[in-house]
């Protein structure tokens, strides 16, 4: 009998994919799809679907196809196609999130913040995170603002979500086509920066202190696109 191993860890998930990305890539494959039956029994896992499920989540690029997803955005049945080669979700990671331009436009960001914070409740939050010491916790106080957000998008524009989990929410939107593909991957690149179990970034955009760095910047295009599309507010009646 087979000994599952109920110690992995994301990372573990991670390297499996880059791997099989990597392979693929060299067989001159254009898509690569990977469910989370296959890969939590490839890899022996006890009890860790919901932790490979995020895994395959945080893996998506530009241009990816979600073939399956379960009810609950959670299970076996999860089916992700993703294409290959990953150059161009890399490029547009790279051109959104230069360092220079991060740690350059910080205290322009904290002043759209409290633009922000005047134009709708949700956003209200955000004025005492401007003031806020600790990187770690503004970053977490900003993920869960962009949670919220998230919500009342999918419930002001009809989108349907199973659940409100923050990565579900993502998944939802981005089925809708409803945000462009930036202000969608810094939404998305928000969960994955909150999410401590689950961060396939670089280790150079995590470092503190600049780690809520990376989070407002990519904050501010997503909230920026929300703001001009109107995609939290109620919609008028015609008359």
């Amino acid at each position: 009998m087979t000994e599952k191993n109920g110690n992995l860890t994301a990372a573990d998930f991670h390297h499996e994919l880059y791997r099989r990305f990597d392979t693929a890539i060299s067989n001159g494959e254009p898509r690569l799809e990977v469910s989370a039956g296959e890969l939590h029994k490839t890899l022996k896992a006890s009890n860790r679907l919901s932790m490979c499920c995020n895994a395959l989540y945080d893996m998506q690029n530009i241009g990816d196809v979600l073939v399956s997803v379960p009810s609950g955005g959670v299970g076996a049945s999860l089916l992700i196609s993703y294409a290959l080669p990953r150059e161009k979700g890399l490029a547009l990671e790279k051109s959104i999130y230069d360092k220079a331009a991060v740690l350059s436009g910080y205290e322009l960001r904290m002043k759209r913040f409290l633009d922000f914070a005047q134009i709708h409740p949700v956003f209200r939050d955000l004025e005492p995170i401007t003031h806020q010491k600790k990187s770690e916790t503004a970053t977490r106080n900003l993920c869960d603002i962009t949670t919220k957000i998230a919500e009342l998008i999918c419930k002001q524009e009809n989108i349907r979500a199973d659940n409100t989990k923050f990565g579900t929410l993502c998944g939802a939107i981005g089925r809708s086509g409803i945000l462009r593909d930036d202000a969608l991957y810094a939404l998305d690149f928000i969960r994955i920066i909150g999410n401590t179990n689950a961060r396939k970034i670089p280790d150079n955009h995590l470092l503190t202190p600049i780690v809520f760095s990376y989070a407002s910047h990519a904050f501010q295009i997503f909230a920026d696109e929300v703001v001009m599309k109107r995609l939290i507010w109620k919609k008028e009646k015609a008359g």
